[in-house]
């Protein structure tokens, strides 16, 4: 193994014992389920007599190894806590959701992860069907414990991160999922935290959406892009936006670590700006050929230091693209409170990244954003200020070269209002986003 891999493998493990940490738990030795420390409650807070509700959260991303899985989760307890008294709250992990075909999107590479095995409907056409099995016991050795903790929840809660887009699979099952808890155990429902892209390309997921919304108590989006997109398919759908759960932090939350001091006195003096590829492939070929190397070269030009964060590991591929232009590549900040302050201080973030974006704002930091496979960062930008700029196509950047610079250097030339500016829509956003919980506490005293 290369020192890059080295250094991977170092990094995943890192971020692996935080979460350990951050949960209270560490595994006794190499044969520990590594499911274990998602499927712990979150206790409440402050008990009361009688105890209070319990909510399952279905999806619960904490098990991802990037900074919006882990976010959007603490997050969301932070507000369910906040709001409804005496909450206990259960995940159902997102590796339940996804399964393990690509161990690399998770801590550690998914070491010791186990996934129920349990039949997903493909389509909307199926869902009776495979809920009749799962009634029978049927439906595979692993529905027994998915369908015990929705069942004994008070209210599940189905967290929307990811995509409803195409054919998503985590997106298929967890609209299952909550169609089940709803139609079959009764459960009063939520759905939240979600981008919803319904298209007519591979239009599995719209079949879905129409039987699964309908029948939900509830059903909530983050943003005005999804919001339109919802009611174009399903126009008689009384949704809401809400906006996401990361809302829940303020700079306030922001963590200070030797971690960050490190990469603090390796940028030195020089102002600087974040940039993370996000999920779309980008030219960044070796040798300084690609259109990743021009872009970092002509926005650093002969003052600003780039610093390239690389928390997601499917990211290590830009680590040569730094080197090769005196960057700094980072890959010891693992966790998003130290991320959220790296990013006050710069001068401005390139990223693809929806939850990247929302900190950024939080933090007062203007986001010049790439765009993904959907509407999703586009929905972000939207959410803190459009005038910040319509996301670039970073497959097809260089023809947009001369204009990424212009507005890296417009925000340079405001960085001060931009601040305030930011701070003060992601304030607002705050206060919004404790709406879920009112959600919640709602629909949990409808049914009580």
């Amino acid at each position: 193994m290369g020192s890059t891999g080295r250094r991977v493998v170092r990094t995943a493990r890192r971020s692996a014992a935080l979460t350990a940490r951050r949960l209270g738990w560490r595994p006794a030795d190499e044969r520990y389920d590594g499911s274990a420390p998602y499927l712990l409650a979150f206790p409440p807070t402050h008990p009361t007599d009688p105890p209070g509700p319990t909510v399952s959260l279905l999806n619960d991303t904490r098990d991802q190894c990037n900074f919006g899985s882990e976010v959007l989760t603490d997050g969301l307890v932070r507000i369910l806590r906040d709001r409804v008294p005496g909450v206990t709250v259960e995940p159902i992990p997102s590796h339940w959701m996804i399964g393990l075909d690509i161990p690399v999107i998770y801590h550690d590479h998914a070491r010791g992860f186990r996934v129920p095995s349990a039949r997903y409907p493909r389509v909307a056409d199926q869902f009776e069907a495979v809920a009749d099995l799962w009634d029978a016991g049927a439906g595979g050795p692993g529905v027994a414990p998915l369908v015990e903790r929705l069942r004994r929840a008070d209210l599940v809660f189905t967290n929307g991160e990811g995509s409803l887009y195409r054919d998503n699979e985590s997106a298929l099952r967890e609209l299952f999922c909550a169609w089940y808890a709803k139609k079959r155990l009764g459960v009063p429902t939520v759905f939240a935290n979600a981008m919803v892209h319904l298209t007519d390309v591979v239009p599995i997921l719209p079949g879905m959406v129409r039987r699964t919304f309908p029948v939900l108590d509830a059903v909530a989006v983050r943003e005005a892009r999804s919001l339109a997109n919802l009611r174009a398919f399903l126009p008689d759908l009384d949704a809401r936006l809400i906006p996401d759960s990361a809302f829940a932090f303020t700079p306030a939350d922001a963590r200070d670590t030797e971690a960050v001091a490190a990469v603090r006195s390796r940028i030195g003096d020089r102002p600087y700006f974040l940039f993370d590829p996000g999920t779309m492939p980008i030219d960044a070929r070796p040798g300084e050929r690609s259109a990743l190397h021009r872009i970092i070269e002509a926005l650093k030009g002969t003052d600003v230091q780039a610093v390239f964060i690389r928390k997601d590991l499917t990211d290590s591929f830009v680590e040569a693209v730094a080197r090769e232009t005196g960057s700094v590549y980072v890959d010891s900040v693992v966790d998003y409170r130290e991320y959220m302050t790296l990013i006050a201080d710069a001068e401005y973030s390139v990223t693809g990244r929806y939850h990247n974006t929302t900190l950024a704002g939080i933090m007062g930091c203007p986001v010049l954003a790439l765009a993904t496979t959907n509407h999703k960062v586009h929905g972000a930008v939207d959410m803190l200020d459009p005038e910040l700029g319509e996301p670039f196509d970073g497959t097809d950047i260089l023809p947009a070269l001369d204009a990424i610079v212009a507005r890296a250097n417009g925000f340079r030339a405001e960085r001060d209002a931009w601040r305030r500016r930011l701070t003060g829509v992601s304030a607002a956003r705050h206060a919004e986003c404790f709406a879920l919980g009112d959600l919640v506490r709602d629909h949990l005293q409808g049914s009580g």
